[in-house]
């Protein structure tokens, strides 16, 4: 499995947490050119799930 179909995967799973976060971003970080690029078109969505203070946890570490 690539590793952005474990992101994909990983926002079918909802509500999302900050483990969520923390998973997504690992992805992020792993991911090279072009799938690196299409895992952060997929930030907005995680960003648009998350509640507020989920949000503001994960921005505090640097999440999203």
């Amino acid at each position: 499995m690539t590793l952005l179909n474990q992101a994909q995967q990983l926002l079918q799973q909802t509500p999302y947490t900050l483990q969520t976060c923390r998973e997504f971003a690992k992805l992020e970080q792993q991911a090279k050119g072009q799938e690196a690029n299409q895992i952060a078109d997929l930030l907005p969505a995680l960003i648009a799930g998350l509640d507020q203070q989920t949000h503001m946890q994960a921005f505090d570490e640097g999440l999203v």
